[in-house]
């Protein structure tokens, strides 16, 4: 009896190995059950939107009346945006025509009547130019054409300029010019006081 159970345990085993040489398995070829993309198009008006950094420190604040999402590109266009760069930090805030947010690189670009405004123990300073470029990963804030600063009583123009932030330091490029008279500033307002 027991020799009649070994040998058909071993036919079993054998019609077994038959099958699965006659009929493999191929698990490769197999089709796997996949997630849906999640990655949309969306579109928000009258948005607001803080941008934190790994520490969780709100490192940009974005405002405007309308941004619209690509999902094939990754890139949001913003219609009419206010800015506020490092909010605890720098102190950057200003304002464009437009901008694009290039989710990939972590870069915003600002284009169109661009005004950067900074509070100064001299005054504010205002930077204008036609294109900004926010590099978060850098920590920089660049303008690659024309660009006009200006504190009470002074002026510098150049061909770009780059600020860093961690720094807290601007750096004029090619062609700079302007006039620096920090004492100015005390006078001009006292020309302009009316008498009574």
């Amino acid at each position: 009896m027991k020799r009649r159970v070994v040998v058909a345990a071993c036919l079993a085993l054998i019609m077994v190995v038959l099958v699965r040489w006659q009929f493999p398995d191929d698990r490769s070829t197999r089709i796997s059950t996949t997630l849906p993309d999640t990655r949309f198009d969306y579109t928000l008006t009258d948005f607001s939107a803080r941008f934190r950094d790994v520490d969780g420190t709100v490192e940009l604040i974005l405002s405007g009346p309308r941004l619209e999402h690509d999902a094939g590109t990754r890139i949001a266009t913003l219609r009419a945006p206010e800015f506020h760069i490092q909010p605890t930090g720098a102190d950057w805030q200003g304002r464009a025509d437009h901008g694009r947010l290039l989710r990939d690189s972590e870069e915003m670009v600002l284009e169109g009547n661009v005004v950067l405004e900074h509070p100064a123990p001299g005054g504010m300073i205002t930077i204008t130019t036609e294109q900004l470029h926010h590099r978060a990963a850098q920590r920089t804030i660049e303008a690659v054409s024309e660009v006009e600063m200006t504190q009470p009583g002074s002026f510098v123009r150049a061909g770009s300029l780059i600020i860093r932030l961690d720094d807290d330091i601007v750096e004029f490029f090619d062609h700079v010019q302007g006039e620096l008279l920090p004492g100015r500033a005390g006078i001009e307002s006292e020309r302009v006081r009316p008498t009574q």
